[in-house]
């Protein structure tokens, strides 16, 4: 009697654990988000048409007028530094594809490895404010980034990118300055200051212009008067190539 019971309990037991398995294994990503909605409601992004499971699934991530089509792959060694890290691919569109690890912890979210290629029109409205905006395709080589969310740092930012059928707008002394340029590279870099995207000539390297996000919370463009030159377009003044011509900023926080 007493070793049927023991053996009852054992393989109740034995049930109980495999259905806790399967459920963490195949458990719905779709309601997931469900349980997740209260938590996520004052995110400024919205999840939908989620398929698979939490650990490997597929969405639709919108951020005010974009929207991506995203599949993600769940890291299960992650869960012993309690910083969930996720293998993303992403994709806007036809033009825009991207790839990389997202580690996210308490304090700070970092993409690693990202490659891809980026449609540049997509990040236009968010420089209407500074009258700047692009056409063309960024590719992104092994971009690094992190930043720490509580603290307002970023902690760090590298990677290579090449800007093809480079075209840009931006204000100049006679109103909006439209410009087309060869191929350009960009190099982005750290230091204690925040982060800058050196802008670059890709055939010779020169410095054309730079973009920076400051730990302070200012971010901005900086043109320099060679850009001008490399497009043949005469600048009032007697600036020499690497000097600002212009220069917006912006507080982002």
């Amino acid at each position: 009697m007493w070793s049927s019971i023991k053996a009852a309990f054992w393989y109740v037991l034995f049930t109980v654990v495999l259905f806790a398995i399967f459920l963490m294994v195949y458990f719905p990503a779709q309601f997931a988000i469900k349980l997740a909605e209260d938590s996520m409601a004052h995110l400024p992004i919205k999840v939908v048409n989620v398929s698979g499971t939490i650990w490997n699934g597929r969405g639709t991530v919108s951020y005010q007028k974009l929207n991506a089509d995203v599949d993600w792959s769940f890291q299960w060694g992650s869960l012993l530094s309690l910083a969930p890290e996720l293998d993303v691919a992403l994709e806007i569109g036809k033009e825009t594809s991207l790839s990389g690890r997202i580690q996210v912890s308490d304090s700070a979210v970092s993409v690693q490895g990202m490659n891809g290629a980026l449609f540049v029109p997509l990040i236009n409205p968010f420089l209407m404010s500074q009258r700047v905006s692009g056409q063309g395709t960024v590719k992104l080589y092994d971009l690094n980034v992190s930043f720490d969310h509580q603290a307002k740092l970023i902690q760090q930012a590298e990677g290579r990118l090449l800007w093809q059928e480079a075209k840009a707008s931006y204000p100049g002394p006679k109103g909006i300055e439209n410009i087309t340029l060869p191929d350009v590279a960009g190099r982005l870099s750290q230091d204690d200051k925040g982060a800058e995207l050196n802008v670059l000539s890709a055939a010779d390297g020169s410095s054309l212009a730079s973009l920076f996000v400051l730990n302070q919370g200012w971010a901005g463009v900086k043109i320099r008067k060679r850009s001008v030159d490399l497009v043949g377009q005469t600048w009032i003044g007697n600036q020499q190539p690497d000097d600002v011509i212009f220069q917006v900023r912006e507080k982002l926080w």
